[in-house]
């Protein structure tokens, strides 16, 4: 949802979309098919947003079941929306990370004793686009192969030569969530990436190498410069190993 009014931010779930829902550009018409891929909505969105410069879109649910969705009914109402009669201002915002650090099926990194579930890993479940559905089995499954596999483990043992310190990466500021936004959003293009590798935030720097890697367009990644598909690059990851450059490398 796309609102002053404190409900700024809060997902309306695109099921509401499978269940009917509309999305109504500032004439009250429909501007794209509502169950197309989530990348095609969200940029047949943004289009709309920058041609007419109103900060959303209209999502009309009003002929929805509103008892199918109590959370999502109440959290509206609660910032002064009744959806059951009023329009909903909506607009598009990155919710979910798709990638992270690599494992293997069994939740394991590659550094030892390292175990990575859910949203900060990447096992390759979801492919270009997240699958709704999939990142709440993710957490289930891998989450419990990832304990059985730690149980397993045998007990390690810090190096006498370990400082035990870590290095903490600097906080993400305003600056640089907006450059992420802005150079690395929906849409990208070598000129904002290069910017974006300079950014001094480096998982900011990491995202902008990864993306300039990837020279198409495949899913939630789309390149203005590269805009089709290369079917070369099929089942590629990039990954990036300590201190080195982004690699697209087949990993299944």
């Amino acid at each position: 949802m796309a609102a002053a009014n404190g409900g700024d931010g809060f997902l309306v779930t695109e099921a509401i979309r499978g269940e009917g829902a509309r999305l109504l550009d500032a004439g009250g018409e429909r501007f794209v098919d509502e169950l197309a891929p989530r990348d095609e909505v969200a940029r047949a969105i943004q289009r709309q947003m920058l041609a007419t410069g109103a900060p959303s879109v209209d999502l009309d649910m009003r002929e929805v079941d509103a008892a199918l969705f109590p959370n999502v009914v109440t959290a509206l109402r609660r910032a002064g929306i009744d959806p059951e009669r009023e329009l909903v201002p909506v607009a598009p915002a990155a919710h979910y990370m798709m990638g992270g650090i690599a494992t293997d099926l069994n939740g394991r990194a590659t550094l030892p004793g390292l175990y990575a579930v859910g949203e900060c890993s990447c096992t390759g479940l979801h492919g270009a686009n997240r699958l709704a559905s999939n990142s709440l089995t993710e957490c289930f499954v891998f989450g419990r192969r990832a304990a059985e596999a730690a149980i397993a483990e045998p007990e390690m043992h810090t190096s006498s030569h370990s400082t035990g310190t870590t290095a903490r990466s600097p906080e993400l500021t305003g600056p640089t969530r907006d450059a992420l936004w802005r150079l690395a959003g929906l849409e990208r293009d070598h000129a904002g990436l290069a910017e974006l590798a300079g950014d001094p935030h480096p998982l900011a720097r990491l995202i902008a190498r990864s993306a300039l890697a990837r020279e198409e367009s495949r899913g939630a990644h789309q390149r203005r410069d590269f805009p089709q598909l290369d079917s070369s690059l099929d089942d590629h990851h990039a990954t990036i190993a300590r201190g080195g450059e982004p690699a697209l490398t087949i990993w299944r």
